[in-house]
């Protein structure tokens, strides 16, 4: 993971990190493992302007966005 830094005269930025191929579990009640594509998101922001619960909205809403780009052209 990686920490972006803030620079004047910014108050929030996003550290998109590579993209890794891990195991996950299938689901919670099962021993199952897949391979998927993961990749963390970082985000710094100047908690003078941004709230940290508006920030982390943002970014679950940006993971939904990119887990399913359909997203972006719904009304």
């Amino acid at each position: 993971a990686t920490t972006p830094v803030i620079n004047r005269p910014e108050v929030a930025i996003i550290g998109p990190n590579r993209i890794v191929e891990r195991p996950v579990f299938i689901d919670n009640t099962s021993d199952r493992v897949r391979r998927a594509l993961l990749m963390n998101l970082s985000i710094s922001c100047d908690h003078r302007v941004v709230d940290g619960w508006d920030a982390a909205s943002f970014v679950q809403a940006l993971k939904k966005l990119i887990e399913a780009p359909s997203l972006i052209l719904a009304d």
